[in-house]
């Protein structure tokens, strides 16, 4: 069985991707305090742009990890599961960002579901063939 040291990179990203969830989900919060919208999205945008931008955060980012994990475990090679993870949060945050800012061009945000989908089938077809 291996140990927890080996598991260097997916601890990494689940860290980073946690971090990120925590921040993503005070950010809505504060939104709600602000606004003084306690439940659903009351019509205003803004609220709406955040709450789905972590919703799909929270949507995909737990099948990313866990692909990473199962391939890590499964000996893949740290240069890839950096590459992949790597790729993977570049993917979640311009996606995020497309979604509640105008900082990023609007053709990155499908760009980003494409690393973000990319990234997952990449990782789940190394499964099957490692």
């Amino acid at each position: 069985m291996l140990n927890a040291l080996q598991l260097e990179t997916t601890f990494l990203f689940a860290a980073i991707f946690g971090i990120l969830h925590v921040i993503f989900t005070l950010r809505v919060g504060a939104y709600r305090f602000s606004s003084k919208i306690s439940l659903g999205d009351g019509g205003d945008k803004t609220l709406l742009k955040r709450v789905r931008a972590h919703a799909n955060f929270v949507e995909n980012v737990p099948m990313g990890l866990l692909l990473l994990l199962l391939n890590e475990l499964n000996g893949l090679a740290e240069n890839t599961l950096l590459i992949l993870g790597s790729v993977f949060l570049l993917s979640r945050l311009t996606h995020y960002v497309t979604i509640v800012s105008r900082l990023l061009p609007v053709f990155m945000r499908p760009l980003s579901m494409l690393g973000t989908l990319g990234v997952i089938l990449a990782s789940a077809i190394l499964l099957l063939v490692q």
